[in-house]
């Protein structure tokens, strides 16, 4: 019997090792918003490839959501603890730059991948995988996350407050015949601040996407920010004023797409303003680097309440993860009316085990006054979505422009609480 040529059975082999990795969702038998090609088949997901939820690189043996250390990638598994853990990022309301909520809530402090998007931008899924099920060719996600603050003011000297925020998102997503994926998404926070009456805020959006990204519409105008934000502490408590204070309209538009290690998105809304990004992260070696760039022109409202301040600004942001440990730098200028702002700011965050604790600062200026935050926090996560906190923050933004407060905030507080995540 003849024999067949090596080079034809080593093409046979490839062949069917690419059909047995064949689904009617993924047809071409690798997952395609990996541009390192991670395999996506019977066995799950490879050691390669841009998280589902987080759009964030990762080294992963079939992990769940955040088990693996997560700030890898195409560098092998990492054994767990090892890394940094993309839950343990918090950053703060968005529409509270200083002091407006006292309690500030987390966010996903990483980039989504390119189809889908956010619209609750708490950490609601801090450790577990988001509840999902399938209707027809239709896939529901939801995620939730309950928080349980008290606050102290070495300030005020008072009596302690507490606080409440439940937080969710629901999202519905489907692929056409074309390969087109659609999708809404709906998120909503219930909460009573310190000392405040309850209140319930939601947003809405839909969106539609393929391989060149996503296009969407809706209740958006953080997306940006979250994509190339500075990493916060490990704790729900926010560095007040770490950002620009322009935003774009509630309301707006725009386009995020994954080129490589690339993450471009852009937001417009009715009013001509406008929100870029940039963001860049890939690994070298045992560390993880990443860098981006925004530029925006929004509008601002002063401490008063109504006063509307048109701004444009720039800022940057690079941070460094080896090994538990992750070094970051942000730096950022602001043309607010008439009135030059500055601002940098800086943190370290390490993990040992099931505590994790980090410190920053940023200090910056309007027109000569100052502007100074800081906040030093600890974290312990007691079970699988579980977790407490006790943070130490200070703000110290007393700024007066032509009469106008632009800025108007003074405490110190220590902040506990108890979080879980769904």
């Amino acid at each position: 019997m003849s024999r067949l040529p090596m080079k034809y059975i080593s093409i046979s082999v490839a062949m069917l090792s690419l059909t047995a990795c064949q689904s009617p969702q993924n047809p071409t038998g690798f997952f395609p918003e990996t541009p390192y090609g991670a395999a996506y088949g019977a066995s799950g997901y490879s050691a390669v490839g841009y998280h589902t939820y987080s759009g964030q690189p990762y080294a992963s043996y079939g992990a769940q959501y955040g088990a693996q250390p997560g700030l890898y990638s195409a560098q092998g598994g990492y054994p767990a603890g090892q890394g940094y853990y993309p839950q343990g990022q918090y950053a703060y309301a968005a529409n509270a730059p200083y002091g407006g909520s006292p309690y500030a809530y987390a966010r996903p402090q990483t980039v989504r991948s390119q189809r889908g998007i956010n619209v609750n931008y708490e950490s609601l899924n801090a450790l577990e995988s988001p509840l999902a099920f399938e209707a027809g060719d239709v896939t529901f996600e939801l995620r939730g996350r309950i928080d349980a603050p008290i606050a102290y003011s070495l300030e005020d000297k008072g009596d302690a407050q507490s606080g409440f925020a439940g937080n969710y998102q629901v999202s519905a997503q489907t692929q056409l015949p074309n390969r087109i994926t659609v999708g809404a998404v709906y998120g909503g926070t219930y909460e009573r601040d310190f000392g405040s009456d309850w209140d319930y805020d939601d947003n809405v959006a839909a969106y539609a996407g393929g391989s060149w990204g996503t296009v969407f519409g809706g209740n958006v105008s953080e997306l940006v920010f979250e994509n190339t934000r500075r990493r916060r502490g490990v704790t729900p408590v926010r560095l007040a004023g770490d950002g620009p204070l322009g935003e774009v309209d509630e309301w707006s538009g725009g386009y995020q797409g994954r080129y490589g290690p690339t993450q471009v998105s852009a937001l417009v809304d009715g009013k001509s303003n406008y929100d870029i990004g940039l963001s860049y992260q890939r690994p070298l070696g045992h560390r993880d680097y990443r860098f981006t760039a925004r530029h925006n022109k929004g509008e601002f409202t002063a401490a008063d309440g109504f006063t509307k301040l048109e701004t444009q600004g720039v800022n940057a942001v690079g941070d460094l993860v080896y090994g538990s440990t992750r070094f970051d730098l942000g730096v950022g200028y602001e043309r607010i009316e008439d009135a030059d702002r500055w601002y940098t700011s800086t943190g370290i965050s390490t993990k040992s085990g099931p505590w994790s604790l980090s410190a920053e600062g940023r200090y910056g200026q309007i027109e000569g006054q100052e502007e100074i935050a800081a906040v030093l926090g600890l974290r312990r996560d007691i079970a699988r979505g579980l977790s407490s906190t006790l943070a130490l923050d200070y703000q110290d933004a007393q700024v007066n422009i032509n009469g106008v407060d632009y800025l108007n905030t003074k405490d110190t507080r220590v902040i506990a609480g108890l979080s879980y995540g769904f």
